[in-house]
């Protein structure tokens, strides 16, 4: 087994981008997905029937429906897909500065042969 050792001492911000561009609209689809399960898993056990009916009693007319639900759970999904994707490459410009200064991740490297 041969180990090297290998330094990450630069990141291209447009690289970082476009794979957490990637990584964030996967999570963006796995997340609304949770939220429609969790959703159908609790309308089965009849929450949402008794939320609803506590909701009314008080005097309120909105009901919670799988529509809102999915709404909701996606908007918040958004915001946080497009914060990390814009929060990205600010943070590799960050990475970068300091690499600068005290040198960057090391990493060793093992190959190994079947």
């Amino acid at each position: 087994m041969a180990a090297r050792t290998v330094t990450v001492t630069r990141i291209s911000p447009l690289s970082a981008f476009r794979t957490m561009l990637a990584l964030s609209l996967v999570g963006l689809a796995v997340w609304v997905l949770c939220v429609a399960l969790l959703y159908l898993g609790l309308d089965a056990v009849g929450i949402w029937e008794q939320v609803n009916q506590i909701i009314g009693g008080v005097g309120g007319e909105q009901l919670i429906t799988f529509g809102l639900v999915l709404s909701i759970a996606s908007l918040i999904g958004a915001i946080l897909a497009i914060g990390l994707t814009v929060l990205t490459p600010l943070a590799v410009v960050v990475y970068n500065a300091i690499v600068d200064l005290f040198g960057g991740i090391t990493l060793t490297l093992r190959e190994e042969r079947d």
